[in-house]
């Protein structure tokens, strides 16, 4: 059934579809669960948490802070979003559980799970993840001087593009079909785990659709809305790849993931379809007969290298010279000049400072 407003309930009543207006009134500017869309009076909530409770207790994150796009901090235990109490409890069931069990196997098994039963359910989640972190955005100040205006962070957004992702990220709940194109570029590679640096490492870059997550020895890279264009273009550096990475080899990829979405020539159109006597619910991808770069822009990839992996410099001796050269977009920590894989970056030296920048 169609409402007044666009959006698609099915015989029972359930959302299967928001429309554009509706997102954004009930869940972008709204208190709705994100993913049922009930609201407040009429349901249980107990907020969920942007980043899983389990790996905030795993790596003690809840008293820990995440950078704003502001450049202010925020406590990962107070970033929650509103879900009601059902909601909550299926992610658990859908997501959170099965995936907390896959990582804690290591990164052979999580790439045996994606051969044998596909990616869907990781890819889903990182979908997850990207919305309720820009959710969240729509309640944060921009300025933290108020003199300087009244807006949110979430007024950055374009929620036209973060809406597809949105129906991606609940399709669990509402059981719509997902069309292969409608795949972004996932990429799961095994990460150093080293005791001079953090085994975890989260990195959303909002206006590329692009996130890293790394845990332990496990670093997921995915593009959300790119239909798998990124992995297809970056494929020949990635099968220079020799090993695991280290955070800022992850970093990078991330980064150049992020700069060839900016740069498609042609992008793919995403929409839902829907039939009427059956209930029945596909997202469907309209793809580009080839999916190819417009012309280059090195800049763009030195500017989102530079902004997520600047901050990583300060442990090697000739930072300032390194920064600049990252800003060109010439500048890799992947390979040497011999196109051989950097193996030691980020490796301690025997006198104790770092190695392979």
């Amino acid at each position: 059934m169609k409402t007044a407003d666009g959006s698609i309930k099915d015989s029972d009543g359930k959302i299967i579809f928001f429309s554009f207006d509706r997102f954004m009134s009930d869940i972008v500017r709204g208190n709705c669960c994100f993913i049922c869309g009930v609201g407040p009076k009429d349901a249980t909530f107990n907020d969920e948490h942007v980043l899983p409770d389990w790996l905030l207790r795993k790596y003690r994150l809840h008293d820990k802070s995440v950078t704003l796009p502001n450049g202010t901090q925020f406590r990962y235990g107070g970033f929650t979003v509103p879900c009601c109490a059902r909601c909550n409890a299926l992610m658990g069931e859908q997501f959170e559980n099965p995936i907390r069990e896959l990582f804690a196997k290591g990164s052979d098994e999580v790439n045996r799970e994606l051969k044998e039963n596909g990616p869907w359910r990781l890819f889903c989640w990182m979908c997850l993840i990207f919305v309720k972190t820009h959710l969240k955005d729509q309640s944060l100040n921009l300025h933290l001087d108020r003199r300087k205006g009244n807006e949110k962070i979430g007024e950055l957004h374009d929620w036209g593009q973060l809406h597809h992702i949105h129906c991606m990220a609940r399709s669990f709940y509402t059981g719509c079909e997902l069309n292969a194109e409608t795949m972004g570029s996932l990429l799961v590679v095994p990460a150093k785990v080293r005791s001079h640096y953090e085994s975890f490492d989260y990195v959303d870059l909002s206006f590329a659709r692009t996130m890293l997550l790394r845990i332990d020895e496990i670093a997921v890279i995915a593009v959300l809305d790119d239909s798998q264009g990124a992995l297809n273009i970056f494929s020949e550096k990635l099968n220079m790849i020799g090993g695991p990475l280290s955070p800022l080899q992850a970093r990078e990829i991330a980064a150049h993931f992020a700069s060839i979405n900016l740069q498609l020539a042609e992008r793919t159109v995403f929409a839902s379809e829907f039939d009427i006597l059956t209930d029945k619910c596909t997202i469907v991808a309209r793809r580009p007969h080839q999916l190819m770069l417009s012309d280059w822009n090195s800049e763009i990839l030195g500017g989102i290298m530079h902004r997520i992996c600047d901050e990583m410099l300060v442990v090697f001796p000739n930072k300032d010279e390194i920064s600049e050269q990252i800003k060109t977009g010439r500048r890799t920590f992947l390979v040497d000049d011999n196109g051989n894989f950097v193996t030691n970056s980020m490796e301690l030296e025997e006198n104790g400072s770092h190695q392979g920048a």
